[in-house]
């Protein structure tokens, strides 16, 4: 079974390792840049590039198709590949707004294909782990939980003015917003967002917020919360770390740029040997990858190659797809809210004329 890849960027080539580990075969891939296109077929050794998806349908024989373009584009690249009968795997964000949404929703229900969306960081080893002793009541019922992301002002997206990040609803928060609000929604379940705050600290005139904080509801008395800032020190700092809260004790995850993860109960530290086996098996399981596959984290995503491979099964009627595309929408649904309130934040107040 053959897949293609639409948009030829970095993300594309951890796509182009998952679809390999399950044994399909990358044979195309297409950007309307063709300098992109060919260097990216160069160097992933992908047989024929395309510059018209159309072309590209019309000429090979998919199974599948990665849809790894600006989020902007997700929607109408989707809809074209499922009104083809392909499968096709979206990279998160789902789609930029529910309008959006529901018409690829809608296409879906039509199309002879199916789809699923890339929640990597549900699928780290940290965050893995963490909801298999969730699942198995190690904290008890969970009642909160946080999480921290935390960049540089240099970071790759927001150091850039003329990125495309910055044109989205929510401007540079409305491209990483949905990480968070999937984790949240993952461990906590259905969110109602409580407050939104936001500031200015940073130099970079492009963005007229660099600070987020997120208060949500889940049921009663169940709350997550959310930090996103962009004055972290150090070049180009990416740091994304989660603490759930349950009844009996609390999981602190490290998800990026190390994977480590923790349980702490009541009149019991952090030291002890669960934590020291947990460790272990996380950072075996990296340098397995390493030496099996000679692919480093940056090239090879656990997170990714994990959807993928139950994507690939549940089309073969073995399990199900972790990644939903109702979870997808649900997602979108509160990042949308969220985005038009920063939106409402960031927009200049017009001062009142003199009298």
């Amino acid at each position: 079974m053959n897949v293609g890849v639409v948009g030829c960027g970095f993300i594309s080539g951890i796509h182009v390792n998952a679809w390999r580990d399950v044994g399909l075969t990358v044979t195309a891939a297409c950007d309307l840049n063709e300098k992109a296109a060919i260097e990216f077929t160069k160097d992933w050794k992908i047989p024929k590039h395309y510059t018209s998806l159309t072309e590209m349908l019309k000429n090979e024989d998919l199974f599948a198709i990665s849809v790894c373009v600006p989020p902007r584009f997700h929607a109408d690249v989707a809809i074209q590949a499922l009104e083809a009968g392909c499968n096709i795997v979206v990279e998160k964000p789902f789609t930029v707004n529910t309008g959006e949404a529901k018409k690829l929703l809608a296409t879906l229900e039509k199309s002879t294909g199916k789809m699923t969306i890339i929640h990597s960081q549900l699928y780290e080893h940290s965050i893995y782990s963490a909801m298999k002793k969730v699942k198995a009541g190690e904290i008890g019922q969970v009642v909160g939980m946080d999480v921290t992301v935390l960049h540089s002002p240099d970071e790759i997206m927001a150091g850039d003015k003329n990125h495309w990040c910055h044109k989205l609803a929510g401007g540079r928060f409305g491209e990483n917003l949905p990480h968070p609000i999937y984790l949240l929604q993952a461990f906590l379940g259905k969110l109602d967002i409580k407050s939104v705050l936001t500031d200015k600290l940073g130099n970079n005139d492009w963005m007229p917020i660099d600070e987020l904080r997120v208060i949500l509801e889940s049921g009663k008395n169940k709350f997550g919360t959310i930090h996103i800032s962009f004055n972290a020190p150090g070049h180009d700092r990416t740091v994304v770390s989660a603490s759930i809260y349950g009844t009996g004790g609390t999981i602190h995850a490290d998800i990026y740029p190390v994977s480590t993860l923790f349980v702490s109960k009541p009149g019991r530290g952090i030291l002890h040997f669960g934590n020291v086996a947990q460790q272990a098996k996380i950072w075996g399981a990296y340098i397995k990858n390493i030496i099996t596959k000679r692919k480093t984290p940056r090239y090879y995503s656990i997170s990714h190659a994990r959807i993928i491979k139950a994507f690939v099964e549940s089309l073969s009627g073995n399990g199900s797809p972790l990644v939903t595309p109702e979870m997808g929408y649900e997602n979108i649904k509160v990042v949308e809210e969220i985005c038009k309130i920063i939106d409402e934040k960031r927009v200049p107040k017009k001062e009142k004329p003199v009298s």
